[in-house]
C-alpha cells in the first residue's frame, strides 16, 4: 500500500514581514525578510485506500470520510484539502495532518502544513514538486483558498530550513542563507506564546490596501520596516546578537505604529516584562494581534527573562532554531530519515566536540558527556504530537572511558559558562587515553537514546465520558477546568431539552383547564348562572414564575379547583428541578473522571541535537 509522509519545520520571523506580499516590496527597493526554521513541525501523511476520501485533522480532532469530491467540497473544514485534491486529481486516499505549533501562533503553521501536504500529494500523483516550484504552487493555492494575498516568506523555512534572508527583488526572489550556526542563535533567542490566536490575513490585507491607496503613514512605516530588516541581516551576518536585538526592537516599534490591532495589552505586557529582565528586544511573529513573540537576549539573561514572562499571560514555548527543512518518508523509512537528518552540532564519525566549563565548583577538570535531544511523542488516540528538548549530563569514567547513563541527570546548559578553550587555572584529571575517551563517548549514543526513551514519558489526561484529551503543556487544573466547561455546555443543552419537555406538560394542563372552563361556561349559559372562573390570573403568574426559575407559588388560591391546578403545576416544577439537579450531579461526576495515559518515546523518535564532551570539575 502506497504511503508518503512529509514533515517540515515552521518559522519565527525576525524582520521584514508583510513586505513579502507582492507587489508591496516593489514599492520599497531593497526589501527583504529575515526568518529562521524552528523545532515545531507540520506533518502530512497520505495513504492509499480503496475508494472514497478520508481525512483526519488531528489538531482539530476531526475525522471524516467522503464518498465523492462533491461531498468533500461541501465541508468547510476540508477546504484546503479539497483545493489540493482538485488540483492533483487524486482520490482513494486517507490524509492525516498535524502541527506542533499552537493554532494562531503566527509561526506560519498553516503554510508549513500546506507545504507538507502539497509535497506529499505531488509525490502521490507521480510528479514530485520541489524547491522554489513547490513554494510558488503552495503560495497560489493558499491565496486562492484565503481570498487575500499570501506572502511568500512562510514557505521558505519549511522547504529549506535554517536561518536566511529573502531578498525581494523585481522579477526574482533570492534566498540568502546567513552563515552562522543556528545553535549560536538559539543561545540568544526565546519564544513566548501569548495565548491569543491571530489571523494573519486581517492585518496584512489592511496594510496591503492602505499601501496601494497611498496612505502615507503606512508607506513610511513599511519603508522603516524594510530598513530594520536590512539592519537585522547585517547584524546576524556579523554574529552581533546585541545589534540584532536592537534591530528586532526597531522592527516592532515600526510595525505596531502601522495600524491599530497589531499590538495588544498581552503583547505589550510580555515585551515590557522581558525588556525589564534584560532582553534586547522582542516582536510579534507574523502579522500581529496575538500569537507568539520572539525575543533576542543575552544568553546569561535567559533564566531572568523566563521568570519575568511567567508573570504575564501566556507561556514560554520550547522551540529552537533548526538547520534543516522538509523530510520525505516513503513507506517504512522513518528510522532512516531520523538518523540521516543534519545535527545542530555536526561532528565526525570518530570525534566529538570538546568544550570547557568556567567557574562553579573548584577542582581539576573531569570529563563529562553532555547530550541534548528532541523527543517526539506521538499518540494516535488523542492526536497529540509533541516535541520537547531535553539535556542530560553524565560523568565519564576517567580510568576506562565507560559511561553509565543511569547516573545521568538533567541539566540546563544555559546556566553554565561554556567555552571552547580550557580555563588556564584548572588542571586536567584523566587516566584514560584520548582515543579510549572518545571511543567510550561515541559508542554510548545508542545507550543515551535508550535512557531517554525510558525516562521521558508524555502524560496525557483523558476524560472518556466527554471524549476529551489534554492539550500539549496543559496542566491538570487547566484540563479539569476544560472538563467543567464541557459540563456547563452539556448542562445548558440538556436544560433546554428538559424545559421543552416540561413546558409541554404545562401546556397540556392549560388545555385541560380551558376545556373544563368551556364546559362550565356552557353549563352556566344553559342554567342561567355565572360561576366564578376558578383558574384566574394566579395560574398565569405561576407559569411565569416557573419559566423564570422562581417558585411556582403565588397568592392564596381562590377555590378548590384552583388549588388543584396550583398543586399540579408545583409538582411539575419539582420534577423539573429534580431531573435538572440529577443531571447536574451526573455531569459533574463525569467531569472529575480523569485518567492518565502514559506515552513512552521510542528510540526512533529521539533526535540527538547536541552530543559533546564537557570538561568540568563537577556538574
Amino acid at each position: 500500500m502506497k504511503k508518503v509522509t512529509v514533515r517540515a519545520p515552521v518559522r519565527a520571523d525576525l524582520a521584514g514581514g508583510t513586505l513579502d506580499l507582492w507587489p508591496l516590496y516593489l514599492f520599497h527597493p531593497g526589501s527583504r525578510t529575515v526568518n529562521v526554521a524552528i523545532s515545531y513541525y507540520a506533518e502530512s501523511e497520505v495513504i492509499e485506500t480503496v475508494g472514497g476520501i478520508e481525512i483526519h485533522l488531528t489538531d482539530q480532532q476531526y475525522e471524516q470520510r467522503y464518498e465523492s469530491m462533491n461531498e468533500l467540497a461541501a465541508d468547510p473544514r476540508a477546504a484546503l484539502i479539497y483545493r489540493l485534491l482538485e488540483h492533483f486529481h487524486i482520490s482513494g486516499i486517507r490524509i492525516t495532518t498535524r502541527t506542533d505549533a499552537p493554532r494562531g501562533s503566527g509561526l506560519g503553521g498553516s503554510s508549513a502544513l500546506a507545504i507538507t501536504l502539497v509535497r506529499a500529494l505531488s509525490e502521490f500523483a507521480g510528479a514530485p514538486v520541489e524547491g522554489d516550484e513547490l513554494i510558488a504552487l503552495v503560495r497560489d493555492l493558499e491565496t486562492r483558498l484565503l481570498g487575500v494575498p499570501a506572502g511568500i516568506q512562510d514557505y521558505y523555512p519549511p522547504v529549506y530550513g535554517g536561518l536566511a534572508s529573502l531578498h525581494l527583488n523585481p522579477g526574482l526572489v533570492v534566498r540568502r542563507p546567513i552563515p552562522i550556526p543556528v545553535a549560536d542563535l538559539a543561545e540568544h533567542m526565546l519564544l513566548h506564546y501569548t495565548g491569543i490566536a491571530h489571523f494573519s490575513g486581517t492585518n496584512n490585507w489592511e496594510l496591503y490596501k492602505r499601501q496601494i491607496e497611498g496612505k502615507k503613514k503606512v508607506q513610511k512605516g513599511l519603508a522603516k520596516i524594510a530598513e530594520s530588516a536590512e539592519e537585522m541581516e547585517r547584524a546576524l551576518e556579523h554574529s552581533d546578537f546585541e545589534a540584532a536585538g536592537a534591530a528586532l526592537a526597531h522592527e516592532w516599534e515600526n510595525r505596531k505604529a502601522l495600524i491599530d490591532g497589531i499590538s495588544t495589552p498581552e503583547i505589550e505586557a510580555a515585551v515590557q516584562a522581558a525588556r525589564d529582565a534584560g532582553a534586547w528586544g522582542g516582536k510579534v511573529c507574523g502579522a500581529g494581534g496575538g500569537g507568539c513573540i520572539v525575543f533576542l537576549l543575552p544568553k546569561e539573561k535567559r533564566a531572568d527573562v523566563k521568570r519575568a514572562l511567567a508573570t504575564v499571560p501566556g507561556r514560554v514555548i520550547d522551540a529552537a532554531p533548526v538547520p534543516y527543512g522538509l523530510t520525505v518518508e516513503r513507506g517504512d523509512d522513518v528510522q532512516a530519515r531520523l538518523f540521516t537528518r543534519p545535527r545542530l552540532f555536526p561532528r565526525g564519525a570518530d570525534s566529538l566536540e570538546q568544550l570547557y566549563v568556567y567557574g562553579g565548583a573548584q577542582g581539576a577538570y573531569r570529563p563529562h558527556l553532555l547530550a541534548e535531544a528532541i523527543v517526539t511523542h506521538n499518540d494516535s488516540r488523542s492526536g497529540i504530537r509533541q516535541s520537547l528538548m531535553h539535556a542530560y549530563v553524565v560523568r565519564i569514567n576517567a580510568t576506562d572511558g565507560s559511561i553509565d547513563w543511569t547516573s545521568a541527570h538533567a541539566l540546563d546548559p544555559e546556566h553554565l559558562d561554556i567555552r571552547a578553550v580550557p580555563d588556564p587555572e584548572q588542571t586536567m584529571m584523566i587516566g584514560v587515553s584520548p582515543e579510549a575517551l572518545m571511543q567510550g563517548a561515541t559508542q554510548s549514543e545508542e545507550a543515551f537514546k535508550q535512557f531517554v526513551a525510558e525516562r521521558e514519558k508524555l502524560v496525557i489526561l483523558h476524560n472518556a465520558a466527554f471524549g476529551l484529551y489534554s492539550l500539549p503543556n496543559e496542566s491538570r487544573e487547566a484540563f479539569r477546568e476544560r472538563c467543567r466547561e464541557e459540563t456547563t455546555r452539556r448542562l445548558e443543552a440538556e436544560a433546554e431539552r428538559l424545559e421543552s419537555t416540561f413546558r409541554r406538560r404545562i401546556d397540556q394542563l392549560r388545555e385541560k383547564s380551558e376545556r373544563e372552563q368551556r364546559a362550565i361556561d356552557a353549563q352556566d349559559e344553559q342554567d342561567g348562572t355565572d360561576s366564578k372562573n376558578d383558574v384566574n390570573v394566579a395560574w398565569g403568574q405561576a407559569l411565569y414564575n416557573i419559566t423564570s426559575g422562581k417558585p411556582a407559588g403565588v397568592a392564596d388560591a381562590q377555590s378548590v379547583r384552583e388549588v388543584d391546578y396550583m398543586e399540579k403545576i408545583a409538582q411539575i416544577q419539582k420534577s423539573w428541578d429534580r431531573e435538572l439537579e440529577t443531571l447536574r450531579e451526573e455531569l459533574t461526576a463525569k467531569a472529575g473522571e480523569i485518567e492518565e495515559i502514559i506515552v513512552a518515546a521510542s528510540a526512533r523518535n529521539i533526535e540527538i541535537t547536541k552530543y559533546l564532551i564537557l570538561w568540568a570539575s563537577a556538574l
